[in-house]
């Protein structure tokens, strides 16, 4: 139960920190260079990249340690920033995450080994994968028509937000692993 709670508190502060910066800075940015643009897709989504890393370092549990960051990150956009968002929202990305993470384990094998041996391109592959059916399913809720434009816009805003994160993170990584806090 302990290693549990603490795999859950890691990436529920890792989601929830990096969904308020990107609700705080990113959305705000986008709003003043893009303003006819909908807040419902960010250009920008770093969180994505917080649920690609938790499915490669945690697997399928993955999809429960979500469930509560998404919630609480889905109900501070709805009341605190007034952005429209369907109540199924949360389930629907962490439903399309966990798809594109299973047709990940079915390709892996099959990718060469220089391949496999690098975490973060494996982690990338997952942000593709999950990227891809996680703007199907958001521009279908979100959009009353087969409207191409929200799901490139959910595509590219996950693809994007999810690799800056990932070099983000890496770089974070080394800076501490390198530092001297004595």
């Amino acid at each position: 139960m302990g290693k549990w709670f603490v795999e859950c508190f890691l990436v529920f502060v890792g989601y929830t920190t990096i969904y308020t910066f990107t609700l705080g800075f990113i959305y705000p940015m986008q709003k003043i260079i893009m303003p006819e643009n909908s807040l419902l897709a960010s250009l920008l989504f770093l969180p994505h990249g917080v649920r690609a890393t938790a499915f490669f370092l945690f697997g399928l549990r993955a999809a429960f340690y979500l469930i509560p960051a998404h919630f609480a990150m889905w109900y501070i956009s709805v009341h605190g920033a007034d952005i429209k968002l369907d109540i199924f929202s949360p389930l629907v990305s962490i439903l399309g995450c966990m798809i594109g993470y299973l047709i990940f384990l079915s390709v892996r094998n099959f990718l060469p080994k220089n391949v496999q041996d690098k975490g973060w391109l494996l982690v990338i592959l997952i942000i593709i994968l999950s990227a891809f059916f996680n703007s199907i399913g958001l521009s279908r809720l979100h959009s009353s028509a087969n409207d191409l434009e929200y799901l490139l816009a959910y595509f590219w805003g996950d693809v994007l937000g999810g690799v800056i994160f990932l070099v983000l993170a890496m770089f974070t990584w080394r800076f501490l692993k390198n530092s001297n806090f004595s």
